[in-house]
């Protein structure tokens, strides 16, 4: 059995799946903890002890991964439209792209209709664009893995896009190495669960109405940085850490899951063929870039990521740059983040008082500004907005 169902020490486990999807038995079950992150449950009478689960188990094996990419790039896909509605420089569109275009399947994160974020295997390209931007809360990989390993088994190309840690369930679950699998991995800041995004949006359901739109990164609207976009009814209001609680706490690394701060792939060695982020201080670096529509660091770690980059070139502008640049303004390629000492005690809080009873207590920002709007007599409005518009 796995280090978590032995111990259940709850930063054990990754919540990968492997585990469920490799059990011969069904033995295995992902339900969620008093904080919403999916763990490994066993039925003992079902087990059998093979042992498969902890063979696997990404959490409880060495990493096996190259010590240092085979080369670094800035990156930015060349197709306008698909580069604005990704969060960065629109790499994994460019490899989702190319892999339909050969036939293949794209195995990818995306919100479905009640903003849950899971991850789907489709070979449609209407699907694949949803995939597009960061979610910023662990997806639930369902069955995925085992949908890949039969397509593989097809001789179809599969491209698996994920955190470094379902990278590396997928993997240990597949237990043979395939050619036709290219591998993308994030760089990780940590995966808030499923509760408390959708804790949060029930709060603005409540007050607002249904939700017709979740955007962590809206190029389109703000601009390539940390800030998105929210809508409902016919409204769309944007967001960032300076104006939403959710976007602060994701950015002061409050939310995460607990393994998340002790993370093993918050290092320059690397589980994915391709690893993509932000470059940010593109501009310093590369300033004949237009860093406005967004620019990705891109490690290819592998001979085949960097194959694939290289097919990728007439569409693709890629630049090399320096291993040491890309970390310099990525955090965790160099260590996982610091758990703050508020952490246990924000889930606890909300679990106990809702979610915007800690929200007023911890963000008092996010309340700053409507109560200025109320309080704001209607002829200063007025002159704001004629200068504002001046």
């Amino acid at each position: 059995m796995t280090n978590y169902l032995v111990s259940g020490k709850d930063n054990t486990c990754y919540g990968c799946r492997a585990c469920e999807q490799i059990c011969p038995k069904n033995a295995i079950t992902m339900k969620p903890n008093k904080e919403g992150f999916a763990y490994p449950v066993l039925d003992a009478d079902k087990c059998v002890k093979c042992g498969l689960c902890a063979k696997i188990c990404p959490h409880d094996n060495p990493m096996e991964a190259p010590e240092k990419p085979v080369d670094v790039f800035a990156g930015q896909y060349l197709e306008e439209e698909a580069l604005l509605g990704s969060s960065s420089g629109g790499i994994f569109s460019a490899v989702a792209d190319y892999v339909l275009a050969n036939d293949g399947y794209v195995a990818g994160c995306l919100f479905d209709e009640d903003f849950v974020a899971v991850h789907m295997v489709t070979n449609e390209k209407k699907t694949v664009e949803k995939m597009r931007g960061s979610k910023y809360v662990q997806s639930d990989t369902k069955d995925t893995y085992a949908q890949i390993k039969a397509l593989l088994d097809e001789n179809k190309l599969v491209l698996f896009s994920g955190t470094p840690c379902q990278v590396d369930g997928l993997k240990r679950y597949l237990r043979k190495d395939y050619q036709n699998l290219i591998t993308m991995d994030l760089i990780c800041h940590g995966v808030p669960s499923p509760y408390m995004l959708s804790t949060y949006l029930d709060t603005v359901r409540a007050k607002k109405g249904p939700i017709t739109q979740l955007s962590f990164r809206n190029k389109k609207r703000n601009g390539w940085g940390a800030q998105g976009s929210i809508g409902y009814g016919n409204k769309v209001k944007s967001i960032s850490r300076f104006n939403n609680s959710y976007y602060y706490y994701y950015l002061q690394n409050s939310i995460s899951r607990k393994c998340c701060y002790e993370c093993k792939y918050s290092s320059v060695s690397r589980v994915g063929d391709i690893t993509v982020g932000d470059f940010w201080g593109a501009q310093d670096v590369l300033p004949e870039l237009n860093v406005e529509k967004g620019v990705s660091a891109v490690l290819a770690n592998t001979d085949k990521g960097l194959t694939v980059l290289n097919e990728l070139k007439q569409n693709l502008l890629l630049t090399e740059v320096e291993l040491e640049t890309v970390a310099q303004n990525n955090g965790n390629l160099v260590e996982p983040c610091q758990m703050p000492k508020k952490r246990n005690e924000i889930y606890a809080r909300i679990q106990q008082k809702g979610y915007d009873a800690i929200a007023k207590e911890e963000c008092h920002f996010q309340y700053v500004v409507p109560f200025i709007r109320r309080h704001i007599p209607k002829s200063l409005k007025k002159a704001l907005k004629r200068v504002r518009k001046g």
